[in-house]
């Protein structure tokens, strides 16, 4: 199996293996919880996507948006802000770390690290930053597991931080060219 057809696996696979044993994730307490669980974690799926993602209100708010345009899920005005203020609650950035499962995919760049919980970063100006803001909703499994161009980069810190985890510009571009030092591939 090639690299890149194993990392696609792995980043498909790996966070919902916790969960390949026949029964999807309780929902986290919460006002709200019986709507979430009742309109998207039975109608249309069940809800281990819905605890494998962190995000804010803008995302969480986009991602419910598209459930009732594009697949039809069958909400009020009233039941679409109850559902954005409980996921966007519960499962925002900086509620609970989603978890990288298994083992690291071939090639990460953890420093040696086998799994996620081993995921030692290089030192670095930025190196805090990225611990910071990328552990708000992930480990740092999911930033090592491919090297990234600094446009590929910027554009996921930037889509990250727009989700939650506030950042100045500066620090954005801390954030930047930290990782495209660390975890950079020349461009094409």
């Amino acid at each position: 199996m090639s690299r890149t057809t194993w990392l696609t696996v792995w980043l498909i696979c790996a966070p919902g293996a916790a969960y390949a044993q026949g029964r999807a994730p309780e929902l986290p307490a919460g006002e709200g919880r019986e709507l979430v669980q009742s309109v998207c974690g039975t109608a249309c799926h069940d809800t281990t996507p819905l605890v494998m993602k962190r995000d804010g209100e803008h995302g969480w708010r986009d991602n419910v948006e598209r459930m009732v345009v594009q697949k039809g899920a069958h909400v009020s005005p009233v039941e679409l802000e109850a559902l954005i203020r409980y996921l966007s609650t519960v499962l925002g950035p900086g509620t609970t770390q989603m978890q990288t499962t298994g083992v690291l995919p071939p090639g990460a760049l953890g420093g040696g690290a086998t799994t996620a919980k081993e995921v030692k970063l290089p030192d670095g100006a930025g190196k805090e930053l990225v611990q910071g803001r990328c552990t708000a909703c992930h480990d740092l499994g999911r930033v090592v597991t491919a090297r990234r161009t600094r446009q590929d980069w910027d554009q996921i810190t930037r889509n990250m931080i727009e989700r939650g985890p506030r950042a100045t510009p500066a620090q954005v571009e801390a954030i930047v060219t930290y990782l495209a030092t660390h975890l950079g591939k020349p461009a094409n």
